[in-house]
């Protein structure tokens, strides 16, 4: 995977948002295969805790819009949210696609490489609002650990907390605070949470944001840019990373700045 200090042979690395959701149900490993096939140098993911204290993926806190399922995750155990039907909601083709955990997104993250032969990375957003998980960073840790990919995740979470206290856990695994509206100062306060990266919005990005935090050695993460349009606006302002739903589009617009 690429280091938070480290600039990508195409100027700016690509994310695949739960995959590749533009094309495929977000957060399903048929998402997720898809946006790697479209370029993705890393793909994000979205986790729960079910009732039985597994990290599950999926974005919502329940399990209603993107499954054929009923009732809040933190209330159903990890064996009956993995039989659920999490593909025919976006399309026939999917009848059948199942929710997955993290470890089993893992061990297919694991065996994969980017578009540019490295291998291939994972931000894990930890979601604690608006229903607070207990613990939620230190499971997600642990079963990080356990599949030895410290090395190829990055943490990232609207719950400031979490962040906070993931670094505690373990500091050798990056960090990035999530934000929809402007902070006063987005660099003190991932200075101050032991963030590696920022991930501001993407009508929060300006060149004057991302050079401040490039003087804070902070990586800059735009997110969730779908336009071609916006790609290359915030490409050329210099931000590391985007994140979109269309893998493909960004691809081309990266591919085609680097034949310049």
């Amino acid at each position: 995977m690429f280091k938070f200090n480290e600039t990508s042979p195409r100027k700016c690395w690509l994310i695949g948002h739960r995959g590749a959701m533009g094309h495929a149900p977000e957060n399903t490993l048929a998402s997720f295969i898809c946006g790697q096939k479209l370029g993705a140098d890393m793909l994000e993911c979205d986790i729960h805790l079910s009732k039985d204290k597994k990290c599950v993926v999926m974005h919502d806190e329940s399990v209603e819009r993107t499954t054929n399922g009923h009732g809040q995750i933190r209330n159903l155990t990890s064996s009956k949210i993995k039989k659920l039907d999490a593909g025919s909601w976006y399309s026939k083709k999917y009848v059948g696609e199942r929710a997955l955990l993290l470890e089993e997104l893992l061990d297919w993250i694991k065996e994969q490489k980017s578009c540019l032969g490295r291998a291939l990375g994972l931000a894990i957003e930890i979601k604690n609002e608006p229903i607070r998980y207990l613990d939620i960073e230190k499971v997600a840790i642990e079963i990080v650990k356990k599949k030895k990919m410290e090395s190829r995740i990055i943490f990232i979470s609207f719950d400031h907390g979490v962040v906070k206290r993931a670094k505690s856990l373990e500091p050798n695994i990056p960090t990035g605070i999530l934000y929809r509206e402007p902070l006063a100062d987005p660099f003190k306060r991932a200075k101050e949470l032991g963030a590696d990266a920022i991930f501001p919005r993407r009508h929060l990005i300006t060149k004057s944001l991302v050079q401040n935090a490039h003087k804070h050695k902070l990586f800059v993460v735009a997110w969730t840019v779908n336009e071609v349009k916006e790609m290359k606006k915030i490409f050329t302002i210099g931000t590391d990373a985007i994140a979109t739903n269309f893998p493909d589009r960004l691809n081309r617009v990266l591919s085609n700045a680097v034949k310049r």
